[in-house]
C-alpha cells in the first residue's frame, strides 16, 4: 500500500510539472503571436506647422488634440479609427469643416487596437458628440502614451 502511495504522488507530481511547462510555452507562444500583429489605422490629421506657436495658435478651437514633431514639422491629429466612416462623425463632432488628411500608418501594439477596436465599434453606433469626443480623447491619450513609451 504504501508502495502504491508513493508512485502515485510521484505520478501527480511529475504531472503537475509537465501541465506547468506546457501551459507556460502556451502562454509564451500567445504572446508573441499577439504582438506581432500589425494592423493600419488612420490618424485625422488637422494640420502640419513649421513652428510650435502657429500650430498651437491654429488648435485652440479643438476640443481634443494631441500632436507630435517630425521632420522638423508638428503634426495636429484630432482623432484615430481603423474605419474610414467614422471620419465624418468625428468631424461633426468636433463641428469643423476644415478638410482632415488621412494618415494611414501600421501599429503593432496588441492592447492599442484592441482598444480602437471597442472605439470603434462605439462610434459606429453612436451619433452622440460627447460620447464620440469622449472616446476619441481616450484613444488620442492611448497612442500618445504609446508614442512616448516607444
Amino acid at each position: 500500500m504504501k508502495k502504491n502511495l508513493k508512485y502515485i504522488v510521484l505520478a501527480i507530481i511529475i504531472g503537475i510539472i509537465i501541465g506547468c511547462y506546457i501551459f507556460n510555452s502556451y502562454k509564451e507562444e500567445t504572446q508573441t503571436v499577439m504582438s506581432n500583429k500589425k494592423e493600419y489605422v488612420y490618424l485625422m490629421q488637422y494640420g502640419v506647422y513649421k513652428s510650435k506657436y502657429n500650430m498651437t495658435k491654429s488648435a485652440s478651437n479643438l476640443k481634443n488634440y494631441f500632436y507630435y514633431y517630425d521632420n522638423e514639422l508638428y503634426h495636429v491629429i484630432i482623432g484615430i479609427t481603423k474605419n474610414k466612416e467614422n471620419k465624418e462623425k468625428i468631424m461633426k463632432a468636433y463641428d469643423i469643416d476644415t478638410k482632415l488628411y488621412l494618415k494611414r500608418i501600421q501599429i503593432d501594439n496588441y492592447e492599442f487596437l484592441e482598444a480602437l477596436d471597442q472605439y470603434d465599434k462605439l462610434l459606429s453606433q453612436t451619433d452622440d458628440n460627447r460620447v464620440i469626443l469622449a472616446c476619441e480623447k481616450q484613444i488620442l491619450s492611448k497612442y500618445e502614451e504609446l508614442l512616448n513609451n516607444e
